[in-house]
């Protein structure tokens, strides 16, 4: 008997009870069956489980054969029975689509009903042969012919060949030379199926191109001349992107010129574009994250290509460039043991490079390991001091050229700056306050004996700074030149009390200390003196010469011209503001730098907002206007704007001092007055003015006419003026202001003279006045012209002078001068239009005209190598200006103005004022809700700034998700324009605990905070305030003050002291 036979007496072992295998309820047991009745039903079974078998095997050598498909075959049977959904689980309403179609190219399996075609998919109402088939894994569906029986030609290029070649004559198959490869009659075995592994070149429809291949791309584009003389005419290749023709290119070039060093640096700066191309394009969302896999193998890859071109590198500027890059690339592939090596070499080898300092500076203050507070003062105090005498030696030498001292210059401000930006950052907040003031009382107040030698100043300034006397920027101060010329020593101030905060409202202790001490540093901002109440307790409270001894400069007199200007914008950036334009190069460049950067309160505004806005029109509601650290040309447009443009500095009240501000804003102010008035500095009078208007605005008129008393002749400071007063609603007085102005012939005599009549102008026209600002343009050229409006003839003469003298001042270098009557032809263009284009309110002109004038002198400037300088975007912030106040002042395209912005941002693509206003303009386009312009034009900038990863992150909070918003942070501080900005991390952190999806990341954030920036007191306080104390338990803590403390940040309250008086109480 068989066992199936045999088992039909045993018990039935008991079937899972899954819906696919429920058993069918036990019949009734029917009458006996006879034995020939058991064995014919016992041959059916035999013959029926034969059948199945050999079907399941067909259906399996099938399967092999074909693509696999995910939805089930029409012959299956599911018995399976869905539980009914309502109308609510059927039906919805999806107005922004799913953003991951763009990256996956096709819809979330996951979500998409189980499904086939009725009719084998068979077209209604098509012949026969044709019908839709799956093509692939990403459900991409084409019209098949069955009766060419050919696959997809967007899926497989080999059908492509084999359809074309049905077309074409027989083709003799010559033998293969290779005889042993044929099989003979003695083989056992001969395989009827094709090889399991495919060869490299056969990219098949799932398969990756492998982006890290250089070479690769070359061979590709140099065929054999068989394969191509064949296959040329079969099937045309598809369109090489311009990046990868470029790289081409650049492949052959350093292969034959490897000692062209340009070629290697654009090459290994193209790897980076090549890579998003491979990840999708442009069509990739921003922010899509890089695993760490593929950053490692980009980087390998970079570091390769560094290695290859550092032999050929003759020129110590060229080997600084190579070894900046293989260093940067090399920390994300080697080992901290190596990297430390590593950089212990190129620092030997290369001493006097300054590039490859700030670089080793950097990678200092992110080795969290070893980093400590008095090995990274020596390193930069060493630095300040080896600059401070080169400097001195090629002063006193003669033979240094401008240039030469002015990189000098440039490297001594920035030490500077990033030594006291250390000292602030590690808790030291009193010392580096003091340093500015020991080197600004040098550098402007220094007494007129030392200006022709230096014997004896280091005693002279001791006795000063010892006295205690009021120092630049407190009250009273009157400098070291006038102690030095008194006979009698001034008193010194009165001793000020302390002053006491609130008791901690929390039972926690250490939330109690981390209020306390809080409290403590923000009334330890300015160095005290010795009588001040409470300095005794602390005794880093009172900065002693001593202490500042080692970092005082004294700049020859012959080069103060050039270093002044200099500090005084890195004295700005220390205090958290953005730059007066005094300078260029290294110092203006340092707004961007991450190590440097001060906070910006209108980002952690916008990412520490309950909700972000719904998405919808938002050209009813204006752009974000407080830019205070953005990418921007100064301006008097930004710097005394109204509440329809952009803030260069943002605006405070009087009493706003935030215990968040860097330093005392009090103090900033008092020191620009000082350097203004007793130091005559007129070229920061423009920006102190400015800066006593935002804290003050009904003060700036006593502060405006003192300065004009003071530098009568300077016409910048008439506009100012007259700007602020139209800005406080006083247009009577502006007016006024600007009669008086014109009518001294100021303007006829300085080069500055258009600014006068190109602010009355713009006044008048967002007044409302448009005829009004027509006439006073025109009155720069015939001042007897008045009120009444200019004739035809008057507009020919007007637009003839302008644009001849802004070609002249422009062949002259003159760029100032060219700039404002640049703008004076745009206005004039826009303002005295006959017929207006399209529709057109009053208020509006003809916004084509004006942008031509402004592209038109555009190519001027490149032409004269100026397309990236600040002229270049003033002149492109000018044309903005005009698109907003046409958007803003009657009906308009939005599809022109989109276009025209979204040019204008090709112009300047990091330029935030552009892209905030192409933001503006987007938004309302319902295109924009899945393919946002402004994301994938941030994604696709081969070098973002940190000012431009702000404004991405931004943007994703306000029309983004919490995830498009994490990923954009990831994508900051993954790079190098990010990765030390600690205000960032602070950001990311406070950003990460607000969001209940994304609060368990926190802690690890934090950790990730620690380890990029070690030193930075601000980022170890996170973990003791509201925020994160509750993540970490006691032990935990206590490790993170002692890291703390070891590493040298200062505290000013000490924990276990204060802990046992705090459980006293």
């Amino acid at each position: 008997m068989s066992s199936r036979e045999s088992s039909h007496g045993e018990k039935k072992r008991t079937v899972p009870k899954f819906t696919s295998f429920k058993p069918k309820p036990a019949e009734p047991d029917p009458q006996p069956k006879s034995d020939r009745d058991e064995k014919t039903s016992s041959q059916r079974s035999r013959h029926r489980d034969r059948r199945q078998d050999h079907e399941h095997l067909v259906e399996h050598e099938r399967d092999k054969e074909r693509p696999r498909q995910d939805v089930p075959r029409a012959d299956h049977k599911v018995t399976t029975q869905a539980a009914p959904k309502s109308s609510n689980d059927v039906w919805f309403i999806d107005k922004r689509g799913d953003p991951l179609i763009l990256r996956y190219g096709s819809n979330d399996r996951g979500k998409v009903p189980s499904y086939y075609r009725f009719g084998a998919g068979k077209l209604l109402g098509s012949p026969s042969p044709f019908s839709l088939h799956r093509d692939g894994a990403r459900e991409e569906f084409t019209i098949r012919n069955y009766s060419r029986e050919g696959a997809s030609v967007f899926r497989d290029r080999n059908a492509m060949l084999a359809a074309a070649s049905r077309w074409q004559k027989a083709k003799r198959i010559r033998p293969s030379s290779d005889a042993g490869a044929l099989p003979t009659a003695s083989d056992d075995f001969i395989s009827l199926e094709p090889p399991r592994k495919r060869r490299r070149e056969d990219h098949g429809p799932t398969s990756v191109p492998e982006y890290r291949s250089i070479y690769r791309k070359l061979e590709e584009a140099e065929p054999d001349s068989d394969d191509s003389s064949e296959s040329g005419e079969e099937h045309a290749a598809p369109e090489m992107s311009s990046s990868k023709k470029r790289s081409i290119e650049l492949s052959r070039q350093v292969r034959d010129s490897p000692a062209e060093i340009p070629a290697w640096l654009e090459l290994i700066g193209l790897q980076d574009v090549l890579f998003r191309e491979n990840q999708g394009g442009n069509s990739s969302p921003a922010g899509q994250l890089t695993t760490v896999d593929e950053a490692r193998g980009l980087a390998g890859l970079k570091l390769s290509l560094y290695e290859e071109a550092l032999p050929h590198a003759s020129q110590s500027k060229d080997q600084e460039e190579l070894f900046k890059g293989l260093m940067r690339e090399g920390s994300r592939v080697w080992d901290a043991k190596t990297l430390s090596k590593r950089w212990d070499e190129v620092s030997k080898s290369h001493k006097d490079s300054f590039t490859l300092w700030v670089a080793r500076l950097n990678f200092e203050l992110s080795k969290v390991a070893t980093c400590n507070y008095e090995d990274l003062k020596g390193f930069l105090t060493d630095k300040l001091r080896y600059l401070s005498e080169a400097l001195r030696k090629a002063c006193l030498s003669g033979q240094g050229e401008a240039n030469q001292l002015g990189v000098l210059c440039d490297q001594l401000a920035y030490v500077v700056l990033r030594l006291t930006r250390f000292l602030h950052n590690t808790g030291y907040a009193e010392l580096g306050v003091a340093v500015w003031q020991a080197i600004l009382e040098l550098a402007f107040c220094r007494p007129a004996r030392f200006l022709i030698a230096d014997d004896g100043f280091e005693s002279s300034f001791s006795h000063f700074w010892e006295s205690e006397v009021p120092r630049i920027g407190e009250d009273g101060a009157k400098g070291w030149s006038s102690f030095a010329d008194a006979n009698d020593a001034p008193e010194p101030p009165e001793p000020k009390a302390s002053q006491s905060g609130e008791a901690p409202q929390t039972r926690d202790v250490f939330k109690a200390w981390a209020i306390t001490e809080r409290q403590t540093t923000a009334r330890s901002r300015m160095p005290a003196r010795t009588l001040d109440e409470g300095s005794e307790d602390d005794p880093y409270r009172v900065v002693m010469f001593s202490d500042i001894k080692d970092f005082m400069v004294l700049v020859p007199a012959t080069a103060i011209p050039q270093v002044g200007p200099r500090l005084v914008d890195a004295f700005l950036l220390f205090c958290g503001f953005p730059t007066a334009g005094l300078s260029s190069g290294l110092v203006q460049a340092a707004q961007h730098d991450p190590f440097v950067a001060g906070r910006s309160k209108a980002f952690e505004a916008a990412i520490t907002g309950k909700a972000a806005p719904a998405a919808g029109d938002q050209t009813t509601r204006a752009p974000d206007f407080q830019q205070q650290g953005g990418s921007m040309a100064l301006c008097q447009d930004v710097l005394f704007p109204g509440d329809n443009w952009f803030h260069y500095i943002n605006r405070r009240s009087g009493g706003d001092r935030s215990e968040e501000d860097l330093v005392d804003v009090s103090w900033v102010i008092g020191t620009l007055r000082y350097l203004v008035h007793q130091c005559g500095l007129e070229g920061l009078a423009e920006y102190y003015l400015a800066m006593e208007w935002l804290s003050d605005p009904k003060g700036a008129r006593k502060v405006a006419k003192g300065l004009l008393k003071q530098f009568s002749s300077n016409i910048k400071l008439y506009s100012a003026y007259a700007r602020i007063e139209w800005v406080n609603g006083n247009l009577d007085v502006s007016e006024k202001v600007m009669s008086a102005a014109t009518s001294q012939g100021l303007s006829s005599a300085s080069t500055d003279g258009q600014l006068l009549w190109n602010t009355w102008s713009w006044i008048h026209l967002e007044s409302g006045h448009k005829q009004a600002a027509l006439s006073r343009l025109c009155s720069s050229v015939d001042n007897t012209l008045g009120d009444s409006s200019p004739s035809p003839a008057l507009l020919l003469k007007a637009k003839s002078h302008f644009s001849t003298t802004r070609d002249y001042a422009l062949s002259s270098r003159q760029l100032e001068k060219a700039i404002q009557f640049a703008e004076s032809l745009a206005l004039l263009e826009y303002l005295a239009a006959d017929e207006l284009s399209g529709l057109a309110s009053e208020s509006q002109g003809n916004i084509s005209a004006s942008l031509a004038s402004i592209h038109k002198f555009f190519e001027e400037l490149t032409s004269h190598n100026l397309a990236f300088s600040p002229f270049h975007d003033r002149i492109l912030q000018t044309a903005a200006h005009l698109l907003y106040y046409h958007a803003t002042h009657g009906p308009y395209k939005p599809s022109t103005l989109r276009t025209h912005l979204q040019r204008l941002t090709t112009l300047s693509p990091q330029n935030t004022i552009l892209l905030t206003l192409w933001t503006w303009s987007s938004s309302s386009s319902p295109s924009s809700l899945l393919n946002d312009p402004l994301r994938t034009h941030l994604h696709n900038l081969p070098t973002p700034s940190l000012s431009t990863h702000l404004l991405s992150i931004s943007h994703e909070f306000k029309f983004g998700s919490i995830h498009s918003t994490r990923a954009a942070f990831e994508s900051a501080l993954n790079s190098d324009a990010c990765s030390g900005y600690y205000l960032l991390w602070i950001s990311y952190l406070r950003f990460c605990h607000a969001q209940k999806e994304l609060r368990r990341r926190a802690k690890e954030v934090f950790y990730r905070a620690i380890a990029a920036c070690p030193l930075v007191k601000e980022v170890y306080m996170q973990a003791f305030g509201t925020l994160l104390v509750g993540d970490f338990g006691s032990a935990d803590l206590r490790g993170v003050y002692g890291t703390m403390v070891g590493k040298g940040v200062r505290v000013r309250v000490d924990l276990e002291v204060w802990e046992g008086r705090w459980k006293g109480k």
